[in-house]
């Protein structure tokens, strides 16, 4: 057997700890000297420290971990539950980063001020498009862009692939909520196809018309999904110089698509409906 601070070395915990454990009842020695008062610990109960550990990983409360231990749970229940944590860990990072390359692409805005070049701005006309989508509010970027996947990843086995055109978002909010986005995400679609593909047991995509534009002010960003707000800008102050008035709501048109995993290298065209006539603004 080995003393408290033996034990707290090979179980890589604090002797504190050890000691808190023991007072509560989680875990106690397998022998205290009773002149002494030295606890030892047996290398037989790492398996049981460990599991306290992971537990207490996992967001459990000592008490959740105390009934639970009495229970006896099995360590393929223990094992699943650490793999969801796991998943959950792994998508918070993800969140994180997607977090960071927008804090990095601000600083690059804020950087570059007063020496971007004319922006390639496109003015066109948009014709009425079939638009197969689902219109929801998201809990941020990372969301859209799990969103964007499933509905590419189902579409091939539902629609004939010569009539899938590229994916598309409408922003219908009238102000940008990082945490709450209200988008409609689809795929504009050519030919006849279903009115309604199931995405899950949550979500369907329905068939639509997107409505025409007559001017639709558009300019191609190259990067990440994250900074987008930087060709939102340029073609904010071309529009102003031009003086040119937003009389809808943005549509995003993902030309090429993030490569899994990654999302520095997606072409998309953002377009906003404009008018010169003060009139058509009702203001």
């Amino acid at each position: 057997m080995f003393r408290i601070g033996e034990f707290s070395i090979i179980a890589q915990v604090s002797g504190r700890l050890l000691r808190y454990y023991d007072e509560i009842g989680l875990l106690s020695p397998e022998h205290t000297d009773p002149f002494t008062g030295y606890r030892y610990y047996s290398a037989a109960q790492l398996p049981q420290l460990n599991r306290i550990l992971v537990l207490k990983e996992l967001g459990l409360s000592l008490d959740q971990i105390a009934h639970l231990l009495k229970q006896d749970t099995s360590v393929e229940a223990i094992r699943g539950m650490l793999m969801l944590r796991k998943a959950q860990i792994e998508q918070s990072l993800q969140d994180e980063m997607a977090r960071l390359r927008v804090v990095e692409s601000r600083l690059q805005q804020i950087d570059t001020h007063g020496h971007m070049q004319d922006p390639d701005v496109v003015l066109k006309a948009i014709p009425s498009q079939q638009f197969l989508s689902v219109r929801e509010v998201l809990p941020g970027m990372a969301a859209v862009r799990r969103l964007v996947e499933r509905i590419y990843s189902i579409l091939p086995s539902a629609v004939t692939q010569s009539n899938i055109g590229p994916i598309a978002i409408v922003i219908h909010a009238p102000a940008f909520d990082p945490d709450a986005l209200d988008f409609e995400v689809g795929c504009l679609i050519t030919g006849k196809v279903p009115k309604t593909i199931r995405l899950s047991e949550e979500r369907t995509l329905m068939l639509r018309d997107l409505p025409a534009v007559d001017t639709m002010a558009t300019v191609a960003h190259s990067g990440s999904l994250n900074d987008t707000h930087c060709s939102y800008r340029v073609l904010a102050e071309w529009l102003e110089r031009n003086q040119w008035q937003i009389i809808g709501t943005a549509r995003e048109i993902l030309i090429q698509l993030p490569v899994a995993g990654k999302d520095n290298d997606v072409v998309i065209e953002i377009q906003l409906p404009v008018s010169k006539d003060r009139m058509k603004l009702g203001a």
